[in-house]
């Protein structure tokens, strides 16, 4: 990640990814820099060591071996590689979100199947049980 004026990075304030301008560096702290969001003008103090390290880990390719096989009776960390049996494709954990029935999803990025949203921590009814 070249330093330049410009990245793309998750706004927390508008919880979009955005592109960040640079604005500032501090001197006390000199792997953090002031960026603001091009959308809402929100800025943030970001952690350029921390940012490169992100974009390093994700370009590492997945190995299945070290994937958790998917089932939506588990909970699932952020950055968990997954494989998902009836796709047959490796992803990883990008996200998690409320459902609109107060369940819990995890959004994963697959390598064939790009993102998609799957449901996590789901306790089997009685019904479905027999």
């Amino acid at each position: 990640m070249a330093k330049g004026k410009y990245i793309m990075h998750h706004c927390a304030h508008c919880d979009r990814d955005a592109r960040m301008e640079l604005i500032g560096s501090t001197e006390q702290q000199p792997d953090r820099s002031w960026y603001r969001c091009t959308r809402c003008r929100h800025v943030s103090l970001l952690n350029v060591t921390e940012l490169r390290r992100e974009l390093e880990d994700s370009k590492k390719k997945l190995d299945r071996a070290e994937a958790a096989e998917y089932t939506p009776e588990k909970t699932y960390r952020i950055g968990e590689a997954i494989f998902h049996t009836d796709w047959d494709d490796l992803g990883k954990i990008i996200s998690k979100e409320r459902t609109s029935g107060g369940g819990s999803a995890i959004v994963v990025s697959f390598e064939k199947l790009g993102e998609r949203r799957l449901l996590e921590n789901v306790v089997p009814s009685p019904d479905t049980m027999e």
